[in-house]
């Protein structure tokens, strides 16, 4: 397996995992236990997994690139 696939497949696995404690996070929010909105849980969380999941899609672009051109020089 290449390395750029192993990178995009990281970042679709960090997305999902936002989606399920995105989810999770709604189920157990409650406005009377809580006093931050819940749109400041959605930052937090997005900055716990799609941050990440950004920064492996950059790198595996990066890495598909350089991958390439070294193929085209064979």
């Amino acid at each position: 397996m290449k390395g750029h696939k192993l990178l995009y497949g990281a970042s679709v696995l960090m997305v999902v995992g936002f989606l399920i404690h995105l989810l999770i996070d709604y189920q157990k929010y409650k406005v009377s236990f809580t006093s931050a909105p819940f749109w400041i849980w959605i930052c937090a969380d997005a900055l716990l997994w799609l941050i990440p999941a950004a920064i492996a899609v950059i790198a595996g672009y990066v890495a598909k690139k350089k991958l390439t051109k070294k193929e085209n020089r064979k």
